[in-house]
C-alpha cells in the first residue's frame, strides 16, 4: 500500500543548546536507521530513498559552544538534515520552530543529549501499519512506546490521558505524532512557550484531548530510546523563581481537563489532584532548602518570594484536597507533609530545611 505523498514520512525535530559533547552521537543515531521491507512497502518508499523517509530538523537554540558548527557540518554530510540557528528562546520555542519548518507526515522529538537504536523508528512505523500492509494509516494519530501501557487495541485519547499521562508518562520522546492531528478545530497544537517545566506534559495533554474519544493511539512495548539523565535539568536545579512553573503547568493542566466534553472520570480528577499536591510540596521543599541556608547572596529575593510560594502552593493544595478521595489516595508520607504544611507552612519549611541539611 503506497501512501507517501512525495515529502518525508517522518520529521525528526531535535532542539539543541550547548550540546557539543553529545549532539553528533544523537543525530547519527537518528540517521543510521534500519527500516524493514514491511514499512517500505506500506509507505511506498524505495530502498535508497532515505530523504523520502526522514528529514532531520535541528534547531540550534543560541548555543554558545560548538554545537552550531557541528550541526552545520552534519547538514552538509546528509542531504536530509536541516539546521536552523535561532536566538536562545528555550526548548518549547525551539520545538515550535522545528514544527513550523518541517513537512513530514509524522513528527518525532529527540533531545540533543539522547540517542535512539537503529530500529527505533521502524518499530514506531510498524505500529502504524498494524502489521497489515492492507491497513489504513489514517486512523493512527499517535504511537506511544514507553511500556507503561501496552495493548493490542487501538485506544482513545481520553483513555491514554487518564491511564498514561496521569500515570507519569509526561514526555514527548518515545512517541510518533501524526502532523494532521496537530490541528484541532483549525487551531494548531504547539508547545507552551515561557515555561521551564511541564511543557511536554501540556503539549501531550492538548494532543490527547484533541483525539478525544476517537480510537487513534497504539501503545507498544518500550525500548529503543536512550534517555540521558541530565543533571542540569530544570527539575534537578536548586530553587529559582521559574521553579514556580511546576505549579503553573499543573494549573494549566487542570483547565485543559475542564475543557473536555464530556468530562473526565472522577478517578482522573483524583489522580490529577494527587499530582498537584505533590507538585506543590515539591516546590515548597525546594524553596525551604534555600530559605534555611544561613548565607545566601540572594536572600532578599528569597524572602520577598516567600509569600508568593506559600500562597500559590497552599491554594493548589487546598483545591486539590477538596476533591473526594484525593487526600486518601496520598502515600502516608505525603499525608503527613500535607497536613503539616496546611497547618503551619513556616514550621513545615523549617523542619524540611533542617531535615535536608542532615
Amino acid at each position: 500500500m503506497s501512501t507517501n505523498g512525495g515529502g518525508p514520512l517522518i520529521s525528526v525535530i531535535i532542539p539543541a543548546y550547548n550540546a557539543q559533547e553529545l549532539i553528533e552521537n544523537c543525530v547519527k543515531s537518528v540517521c543510521n536507521q534500519v527500516v524493514s521491507d514491511t514499512v517500505r512497502a506500506f509507505f511506498g518508499i524505495a530502498n535508497d530513498a532515505d530523504s523520502s523517509l526522514f528529514e532531520v530538523v535541528i534547531v540550534d537554540d543560541g548555543s554558545t559552544d560548538k554545537t552550531g558548527e557541528i550541526c552545520d557540518r552534519l547538514s552538509s554530510e546528509y542531504n536530509f538534515i536541516k539546521t536552523i540557528h535561532v536566538k536562545n528562546g528555550g526548548v518549547s520555542k525551539a520545538r515550535n520552530i522545528g514544527l513550523e519548518n518541517s513537512c513530514g507526515r509524522y513528527i518525532a522529538f529527540v533531545d540533543a543529549d539522547d540517542s535512539v537504536e537503529d530500529t527505533y523508528f521502524d518499530n514506531l512505523l510498524v505500529a502504524v501499519t498494524g502489521g497489515d500492509d492492507t491497513a489504513s494509516e489514517d486512523r493512527i494519530s499517535l504511537v506511544i512506546m514507553d511500556g507503561k501501557m501496552v495493548t493490542d487495541d487501538i485506544i482513545t485519547g481520553r483513555r491514554y490521558l487518564e491511564d498514561g499521562l496521569l500515570c507519569e508518562d509526561t514526555h514527548v520522546w518515545g512517541k510518533l505524532f501524526s502532523r494532521e492531528a496537530l490541528t484541532v478545530g483549525g487551531r494548531e497544537i504547539r508547545f507552551p512557550e515561557g515555561l521551564t517545566i511541564g511543557e511536554d506534559m501540556l503539549f501531550l495533554m492538548e494532543f490527547l484531548i484533541g483525539i478525544g474519544d476517537r480510537p487513534g493511539i497504539r501503545a507498544i512495548e518500550g525500548g529503543g530510546y536512550h534517555y540521558n539523565y541530565n543533571d542540569d535539568g530544570a527539575m534537578l536545579k536548586r530553587f529559582t523563581p521559574s521553579y514556580l512553573d511546576q505549579i503553573t503547568c499543573w494549573e494549566r493542566a487542570d483547565k485543559l481537563m475542564e475543557s473536555m466534553n464530556p468530562g473526565v472520570s472522577l478517578e482522573s480528577v483524583r489522580r490529577l489532584s494527587v499530582i498537584k499536591i505533590m507538585a506543590a510540596l515539591l516546590v515548597v521543599g525546594k524553596f525551604a532548602k534555600i530559605l534555611n541556608m544561613s548565607e545566601n547572596s540572594g536572600r532578599a529575593m528569597i524572602l520577598a518570594m516567600r509569600e508568593e510560594v506559600i500562597g500559590r502552593a497552599k491554594g493548589m493544595i487546598t483545591a486539590a484536597k477538596a476533591v473526594p478521595g484525593a487526600f486518601r489516595a496520598l502515600s502516608s508520607g505525603y499525608k503527613v507533609k500535607t497536613v503539616l504544611f496546611s497547618v503551619s507552612p513556616d514550621l513545615y519549611m523549617k523542619l524540611y530545611g533542617q531535615w535536608k541539611k542532615r
